[in-house]
């Protein structure tokens, strides 16, 4: 199995899911980072890079090791890694593209959502 580094939009991705794991909203680990809710919306995006104290605080905040939110990504969890893996699984395959299907449309509605937003 082959890994890679995080990027800063799998840190965000695991910070988001941990904190609705929590039942916490994203103006509740502002408050316990004492920062705003737009810039937790941008680590959780991947448009904000943090620091070492950053992610030693969300951490804490959230009640997990900094190991957690910085594990290497696995390959097999990436889309490029579920379609390598797939290829000869019919059935697979086309359970992986309704994924895909399913994060595109999630994409769609937030990018109307900021649209409506910034009228």
């Amino acid at each position: 199995m082959s890994t890679r580094v995080p990027t800063f939009e799998d840190i965000g991705a695991r910070i988001k899911a941990l904190r609705e794991e929590r039942d916490m909203s994203q103006e509740q680990l502002a408050q316990g980072m004492d920062i705003s809710r737009p810039v937790v919306t941008k680590i959780e995006g991947g448009k904000k890079a943090i620091n070492s104290l950053e992610l030693r605080q969300i951490a804490d905040i959230l009640g997990v090791t900094t190991d957690v939110l910085t594990k290497p990504v696995a390959e097999e969890d990436t889309l490029v890694g579920r379609f390598r893996a797939t290829r000869t699984d019919e059935e697979e395959l086309f359970r992986s593209i309704e994924k895909i299907e399913f994060i595109f449309k999630e994409i769609l509605g937030q990018v109307k959502l900021w649209r409506q937003s910034n009228v």
